[in-house]
């Protein structure tokens, strides 16, 4: 056991991602850039709840880790489920506890609910990826709202928390069309309830609504400008194309494409507050 698997077991880049997320939803809440102490606070919660939500996950998939991936710390015996559970428990109230005393009721709430999510998830929802999904691709929407709830001010970050969480959920079911055979036996996932041409079809629906809901904060909120709208055309460019590696059968790519133009639609809600 060495803190280098505490530090895997917390998925870091994902919770960077969550702490980048708070950053944006408040920022374009606010109006402008500035880390004042309350939101500080508030990326911390978001990395401890995403860690927390990361370890638990990891704990409640030993046993199908201890198969698939048995190098992982928990399965290998580096690190202990007790000692997991211990650690993740640790983080999520430390994290709500922080969000209780210094952020608004409101933040509060949202952080509770996300928490409880979280472990929902991990302990009923992972054998059916169909419904849990959705609480996956909800991360990067929670931290939007979550950031945003500082100010109170929730119009156009709503909108982009929709169209984060509709171009997240169809990543969740390319990912599971690509695992599909790995899944077999551990989980049921959407293309093993509906078919592999089902589960593309609601993959592609999902990024043409976003595709639709991501111009409406230029169009009815004067949300950004010229550059706002040419990050996001090429975002939505990105999300449109992988279209074509889904029904290919190129799944990875897919994938990968996908997970760019999020990072890329990440910058060009920022860039409406910035430019």
């Amino acid at each position: 056991m060495s803190s280098k698997d505490y530090v895997t077991l917390l998925r870091p880049f994902n919770c960077i991602m969550a702490v980048i997320g708070v950053f944006i939803g408040y920022s374009i809440a606010f109006g402008s850039l500035v880390v004042p102490a309350q939101l500080g606070i508030a990326m911390v919660a978001a990395f401890l709840i995403c860690g927390a939500g990361m370890v638990i996950n990891d704990v409640f998939d030993a046993g199908v880790d201890k198969k698939l991936h048995p190098e992982k710390p928990i399965p290998s015996g580096r690190v202990s489920t007790k000692t997991a559970l211990l650690y993740s428990n640790s983080l999520f109230i430390l994290a709500n506890l922080l969000a209780l005393y210094a952020l608004p009721l409101v933040s509060f709430a949202i952080a509770f609910v996300f928490s409880i999510l979280f472990i929902v998830y991990a302990k009923w929802l992972p054998k059916l990826k169909y419904i849990g999904n959705w609480v996956v691709a909800s991360g990067t929407a929670f931290t939007l709202i979550f950031g945003a709830s500082l100010v109170g001010n929730f119009n156009v970050v709503l909108i982009f928390a929709a169209t984060a969480l509709l171009t997240n959920a169809s990543r969740e079911i390319v990912k599971d069309i690509e695992d599909m055979e790995q899944d077999k036996g551990f989980k049921v996932s959407l293309p093993m309830v509906t078919n592999v041409g089902a589960a593309k079809y609601l993959a592609f629906m999902a990024i043409l609504l976003a595709f639709l809901l991501s111009y409406i904060p230029a169009v009815l909120f004067s949300f950004g400008g010229v550059v706002f709208v040419l990050l996001i055309s090429i975002a939505n460019l990105g999300f449109l194309y992988s279209v074509n590696f889904i029904i290919n059968g190129n799944y990875t790519r897919a994938q990968r494409l996908l997970k760019a133009s999020m990072f890329l639609a990440l910058l060009s809600f920022l860039s409406g507050v910035v430019l």
